[in-house]
């Protein structure tokens, strides 16, 4: 129980380091004063540039998946998917930004990526899938946890619970995104 707290703890403290703004800042630019506000890969995009926001997307998908690949083998029963949910939780959440971070979406996938290759893999397909045909980032990211569940329940089915937390934390955190969608206002990715 102890080392469970323990990974639950540094997962959310590694889930809030705010990869965005420490590359913003690297040049010179306070992503979240910048485009959208937002610290995640699809502003820093914007932004910063494809090479920065690669190295955003890079440091967000390892902040999830690092801590979940430890705790699997160390941790006893669900453990691993409360340290997963710890380290969503740690981007959206961080306390390094006053609780004001980012969607969850690439730490999601990193979280994925250590419980169930496979799932993480279909979710990335879905994702580019929708982005090809419509450059809306963030229709693809809500099509994509809106098909989770659904992934989950054929591919690995002890993940669906916490596939319905990200799904509700995503879908939180799209909250505006899917007004501007209503309302034909969303920016295009490129």
């Amino acid at each position: 129980m102890l080392y469970t707290l323990l990974f639950i703890i540094l997962a959310y403290l590694l889930g809030s380091i705010p990869f965005g703004k420490i590359i913003g800042f690297h040049h010179g630019i306070d992503i979240q004063k910048s485009g959208s506000g937002n610290i995640g890969f699809a502003n820093c995009l914007r932004v910063l540039g494809w090479k920065p926001a690669i190295i955003v997307l890079l440091g967000d998908v390892l902040k999830g998946f690092l801590p979940v690949y430890f705790s699997l083998s160390l941790l006893p029963g669900q453990g691993a998917t409360f340290v997963a949910l710890s380290a969503v939780v740690g981007h959206v959440f961080p306390i390094w930004l006053k609780f004001k971070g980012g969607k969850g979406i690439a730490t999601g996938l990193g979280v994925l990526l250590a419980l169930n290759t496979p799932l993480a893999i279909t979710s990335i397909l879905i994702w580019i899938i929708f982005l090809s045909f419509t450059r809306l980032n963030s229709l693809a990211s809500i099509s994509m946890i809106c098909c989770l569940p659904i992934l989950t329940a054929f591919i690995a089915q002890q993940l669906l619970s916490l596939s319905l937390v990200l799904l509700m934390i995503g879908m939180w955190t799209h909250r505006k995104n899917i007004y501007n969608l209503l309302n034909h206002r969303e920016k295009r990715l490129f």
